[in-house]
């Protein structure tokens, strides 16, 4: 009975307004849901957990890696290698330095170590020279030195 009650209330309206007015339909747009902030979504309490366990893994591995790093470059480390800084200093990954040119030798740069002999004036330290009789580097100002 309700029904018709409203039914009839809404012909009774209907009658009332005068002809010439237009009735238009208007469409109420869905009530928008709020997007949620972006800050209520994140726990930043659990990423800064997870922040802080990643930094201290980076820690141990910076010190594990370190650790190994010094082993190698001591000087009984095995991958201690030498190599020629300059023509006539021979240097290793230790930080050991050996100047070749105080014996008139110049480095050799396969090894990294100072010559012990040479084959050519090239292989000599600046101001030395080749001797041929003595396979040596030799200072040619000093008297008798390849003879």
């Amino acid at each position: 009975m309700r029904k018709w009650g409203i039914a009839f209330a809404g012909l009774a309206l209907a009658a009332l307004m005068p002809a010439t007015a237009q009735v238009r339909m208007l469409q109420v747009p869905a009530a928008r849901q709020a997007a949620p902030s972006p800050a209520a979504d994140i726990d930043f309490q659990a990423q800064y957990r997870q922040e802080v366990e990643k930094n201290k893994a980076l820690h141990a591995e910076n010190a594990s890696l370190k650790s190994q790093l010094d082993a190698y470059a001591s000087r009984t480390g095995s991958h201690v290698t030498a190599y020629c800084e300059t023509p006539t200093l021979s240097r290793n990954t230790a930080g050991a330095s050996n100047d070749c040119s105080h014996n008139g030798f110049g480095c050799e740069p396969v090894s990294g170590l100072c010559r012990t002999a040479a084959h050519s004036s090239d292989e000599c330290a600046p101001g030395y020279v080749y001797c041929a009789t003595r396979n040596d580097c030799v200072d040619p100002n000093a008297p008798g030195s390849c003879g």
